[in-house]
């Protein structure tokens, strides 16, 4: 949890909102291993304020007024503060006073909720050995809380949706008659990162008064990614990488909500982004300069790998097509 964070006397009742401070209740689960997390974080989840390898947070400023989830595999449950208990939900008036939203897929799910603490309760950030603390030693790792971190951000980024075709179409600058054309190489090595591209498929979708409610394929629409840079370049280049010109979404993912719950699909795309330069021919002598400045080059990794695909999300949708870049992935290529 903690990397994922660029991620008193007896209780009383936290409907009263005097005299009390605003954090974020985190539960991190992976399915495979049964490993979980819970966090305590500041309200702009800058600093992670209690932590627990388990569904319970009862140590430290929280020995008085402790901190336990009851959820099932998909973040779905209650959440219990102290003396009182909370349905986690996205609504204040059916939750009982707190607002809740999930993330789930196959693999893990991730609930957050926006609470209120008394100002009583003496919380201060974890130490840098404390927040370095990992309760995933299995092999799986939590990848959604950096999703839900990227929309919180909200870092649109210079996306621009091309398809293959229309990336080959780009406008290229041409050199002089009979010369060879300007060309794109990688800086370097490139210095390659993965960033990843969250966007919403399908419509949102509210369960209303009805038990519970599913989006699919008839409400989700499948986009092409395509390549995008931070300034014109000459040509499209791979840069020595496994990545391709673009990459589809597809849309052949179910969500199910509860109850009064807004439910929506999102997906998980990959890129690699590495430095290129623009390269001209200086009088047809085959000597190359450079030819404006350094830019980025984000290409969809091949296959999406490291791509986290399709994920739920519960009363945090945007809208369809809405998507956010995240720029916190590991150096290094695909």
């Amino acid at each position: 949890m903690a990397a994922l964070l660029p991620a008193a006397l007896a209780a009383p009742s936290l409907h009263v909102r005097q005299d009390t401070q605003d954090v974020n209740v985190v539960v991190q689960y992976i399915k495979a291993t049964s490993e979980q997390d819970i966090a305590v974080t500041n309200k702009d989840f800058s600093q992670v304020l209690g932590y627990s390898c388990s569904n319970t947070l009862d140590s430290g400023a929280f020995a008085d007024v402790p901190i336990s989830a009851d959820l099932d595999f998909n973040g779905a449950g209650n959440l219990t503060i102290g003396s009182e208990t909370y349905k986690v939900h996205e609504n204040p008036d059916i939750s009982g006073g707190i607002t809740c939203s999930r993330m789930y897929n196959n693999a893990e799910s991730l609930m957050t909720c926006a609470i209120s603490l008394p100002s009583s309760l003496d919380l201060s950030p974890l130490s840098k050995r404390e927040n370095d603390q990992s309760c995933f030693l299995a092999g799986a790792t939590p990848s959604l809380q950096r999703a839900a971190l990227s929309m919180l951000a909200g870092n649109t980024g210079p996306v621009q949706n091309l398809t293959s075709q229309e990336a080959h179409q780009m406008e290229k600058r041409v050199g002089s008659p009979g010369c060879k054309p300007p060309i794109t190489e990688t800086v370097g090595d490139g210095n390659p990162h993965q960033n990843y591209f969250d966007k919403q498929l399908s419509q949102n979708i509210n369960c209303g008064a009805a038990p519970g409610c599913s989006i699919g394929q008839s409400n989700s629409i499948s986009y092409t990614l395509g390549w995008n840079a931070g300034a014109i370049i000459d040509e499209w280049i791979t840069g020595g990488f496994d990545v391709s010109v673009s990459w589809t979404t597809g849309n052949v993912q179910t969500c199910d909500g509860s109850s009064g719950e807004t439910v929506c699909l999102w997906y998980n795309t990959a890129f690699t982004a590495y430095t290129v330069q623009n390269y001209k021919v200086n009088n047809c002598n085959q000597n190359f300069s450079p030819s404006g400045d350094p830019t980025i080059l984000w290409s969809p990794n091949t296959n999406n790998a490291g791509g986290g695909a399709y994920y739920c999300v519960v009363g945090t949708c945007r809208s369809q097509g809405q998507g956010y870049w995240d720029y916190n992935g590991r150096a290094g290529g695909p």
